[in-house]
């Protein structure tokens, strides 16, 4: 929960320095002018406060679903413009409080996780996709598989073949992105009601932000020998991610092999 509340943090912040805006131009404004600025002034206010009680239900429903751990449907499209219309505003606010660009990722991908599971959706194999980044791959190899995942000669020397053999065995796609364009094409290729992305946290947080409302399970690599640079993942992770869209919400559901 710790790293849910620095995301939930700053997004109630966010939302008070808004309203502390709104308020300041009001006060500031509507007594002094009259006229036609009042008029267009009086608009603009009503359309940003329209978009402030949008925001305002959005985060109560995410604080919501991440207490009761189900899904509020009825707010899943506040949540989803809340999500998409403030991130951009919650980095800024961190980077004030000088607070890591990265931890703020982290903290926005288990928020996100947490909503993806509570909706507790069964999928069809063929309906999920896995998106794993190129760095997974051992950086020297000279069988490249951005276009073709058969290229992979499953020589452990990374996980790539391990984790092709898992997606073949649980039937699920499988696609290998070197960056969002490639995983753009794929996702409007494949077209899957669901997601599992491995990669960094900035790439995961941008992946996520631009496959809304379709679900994403995010699960970050490791990167012992730095960014972008023969990574890691933790298979279990990966399969149990499967699982629970496979298993309708349960990640110990057994699958014929």
């Amino acid at each position: 929960m710790i790293k849910k509340r620095l995301y939930l943090g700053l997004l109630a912040v966010t939302m008070l320095l808004f309203a502390g805006a709104l308020a300041y131009v009001w006060l500031t404004f509507f007594q002094r002018d009259a006229g036609l600025f009042r008029y267009l002034l009086v608009i603009a206010m009503t359309v940003v406060l329209a978009c402030l009680a949008v925001i305002g239900l959005g985060f109560v429903g995410i604080v919501l679903s991440i207490i009761s751990d189900k899904n509020i449907v009825f707010l899943n499209k506040p949540i989803n413009f809340t999500v998409s219309l403030l991130y951009p505003v919650v980095l800024w606010v961190g980077k004030v409080f000088k607070i890591a660009q990265d931890k703020i990722q982290c903290s926005f991908v288990e928020v996100n996780n947490h909503l993806v599971r509570a909706k507790k959706g069964k999928l069809q194999p063929q309906q999920l996709l896995v998106l794993l980044p190129h760095c997974l791959q051992e950086r020297d190899c000279s069988h490249r598989i951005t276009s073709n995942m058969e290229n992979c000669t499953d020589c452990g020397a990374c996980q790539v073949g391990a984790l092709s053999a898992l997606c073949k065995r649980l039937g699920v796609h499988l696609r290998i992105a070197t960056g969002g364009t490639l995983a753009r094409e794929a996702v409007k290729t494949i077209r899957p009601c669901a997601i599992v992305a491995v990669a960094c946290e900035r790439d995961l947080t941008s992946g996520i932000l631009d496959c809304i409302p379709l679900p994403v399970l995010g699960i970050t690599n490791s990167r012992p020998n730095g960014p972008c640079h023969n990574t890691g993942v933790s298979l279990d992770a990966v399969e149990k991610a499967i699982k629970f869209y496979i298993g309708g919400g349960e990640t110990n559901v057994h699958v014929l092999t």
